[in-house]
Formats: C-alpha cells, sequence, structure tokens
C-alpha cells in the first residue's frame, strides 16, 4: 500500500509544479542528491532510538527505492497512456527530469543497501540464500543498465546523440522495468507469510496493467504510421 501512497503523492506533486520542475530541474537534481545523501547518513550513523521517529517515517519510502519506484511507473505509464490526454502531456513534458530523480534516488537506495548485499556478494556470497543471491546479482545489472539511461536523459546529452542511439539506449528501459519488477519478487516471495502477499499482488497488477497498455499503445501508434505512409503515398 505504500507504493499506492507514493505513487498518488509524486503524481499529484508532478502535476502541480511541472512547471517549476522544468524551469528549476538542476537544482531539484542537487536537492535531490542532498536527499539521497542524507537518508544514507542517517540509516549509517542515526542512533537506535530515532528508528520510527517522525524522520525515520519520512525517509523510509526513499530508504527502500518506493519513491523511485513511483516515479518510475509514472514514467512508464506515460509512455503507455493517450499522448492526447492533458494529463499525459504534463508528464511528457517532466518525463526526462522524473527519470533522473528516479535514478538519483535508487542509487542512494543500492548505496545504503549495497554496503552491506554488495560486499556479501563479492566477499562472502556464500552467506546469501540463493533468492537474496539473485536478487543481488539483479541490483547490479540494474545499476548498469540505469546510468545510462540517466545519463542519456539530460536534454545536453541527447542534444549531441543520433537520435537512432538515443532510441536504442532508451529502450532498455524495459528491460529495466521487467528486472525491477524480477527483483521486487525474489524479495518479497519469501515474505509473503509475513504480510507481503498484498504487495506482491499490487506490484503484479501494476506490471502487468502496464505491459498490457504498452502493446496496446505499440499497435494504435503502428496504425497511425501505416495511415500516414498510405497517405503520403496517395497523395504523392
Amino acid at each position: 500500500m505504500v507504493l499506492i501512497f507514493s505513487i498518488i503523492f509524486t503524481l499529484l506533486l508532478s502535476i502541480l509544479f511541472h512547471k517549476q520542475l522544468r524551469k528549476y530541474s538542476n537544482a531539484i537534481y542537487i536537492a535531490t542528491i542532498i536527499i539521497s545523501l542524507g537518508f544514507i547518513i542517517f540509516y549509517k550513523m542515526a542512533p537506535h532510538e530515532l528508528k520510527g521517529s517522525l524522520i525515520d517515517l519520512i525517509l523510509q519510502p526513499m530508504k527502500r527505492g518506493t519513491i523511485a519506484l513511483a516515479l518510475f511507473t509514472i514514467v512508464m505509464y506515460t509512455g503507455a497512456l493517450n499522448k492526447k490526454w492533458k494529463i499525459t502531456k504534463i508528464l511528457f513534458s517532466i518525463r526526462a527530469q522524473l527519470s533522473i530523480i528516479a535514478c538519483i534516488l535508487t542509487l542512494g537506495h543500492n548505496i545504503l543497501y549495497g554496503t552491506k548485499w554488495f560486499v556479501k556478494l563479492f566477499f562472502d556470497f556464500n552467506s546469501l540464500s540463493g533468492l537474496k543471491l539473485v536478487a543481488t546479482i539483479i541490483s547490479l545489472i540494474l545499476i548498469m543498465i540505469m546510468i545510462p539511461l540517466m545519463v542519456t536523459s539530460f536534454p545536453s546529452v541527447r542534444k549531441k546523440m543520433k537520435f537512432k542511439v538515443w532510441k536504442r539506449i532508451q529502450k532498455l528501459a524495459y528491460v529495466f522495468y521487467g528486472l525491477i519488477y524480477v527483483h521486487i519478487l525474489l524479495l518479497y516471495i519469501p515474505k509473503i507469510n509475513k504480510g507481503k502477499l498484498m504487495d506482491v499482488l499490487i506490484y503484479g497488477f501494476i506490471m502487468g496493467a502496464y505491459f498490457i497498455f504498452r502493446i496496446i499503445r505499440y499497435y494504435i501508434d503502428k496504425k497511425r504510421k501505416a495511415y500516414i505512409k498510405n497517405s503520403y503515398l496517395v497523395n504523392a
């Protein structure tokens, strides 16, 4: 349920402040980096007594990557929904910014958890269970995919690239989204008896609905391009 609330929260902020996000994007990226460093330091150095405090409750969704996942979900669905809708147009105008913010928060999440799980992977992988081992390896793969996606989302980088090359890199996002879901399943399935069944179902619904919408969008765009091409040939 935390993910649902996070999606609603980030969606409202994105819509209400989309103009500011475009205008002050660099400042917001810096603020996001500071926030990421903040929750890393807090959870590495804060005394145990602060766990469960108001600060802890605020930072938990960032620490666990839930806010980042909510932003990625918005970015995903923006590419799958009707482009004529007003909300889709607004989100398309800040899609790159939302993606970059999500990537920064995800890096913070991986740095925090990586100090434990990546260290175990490279120096004590026998201590990892089968699912944890695969989940940790997938985390590394996700980072390797995410970094070029993040870098090429910056307009200054995109302008210097050939469109076909940029498009090819951005298509890795589909692999990225799929692996995120696999990563979550590997972590949550062993905890189904501990109350994680609803989370697994929510994640499954979000990803399943996305791929259905995306396939529908693909065929709609394909028909539209074919219609435009045929119209051009008729009028030529």
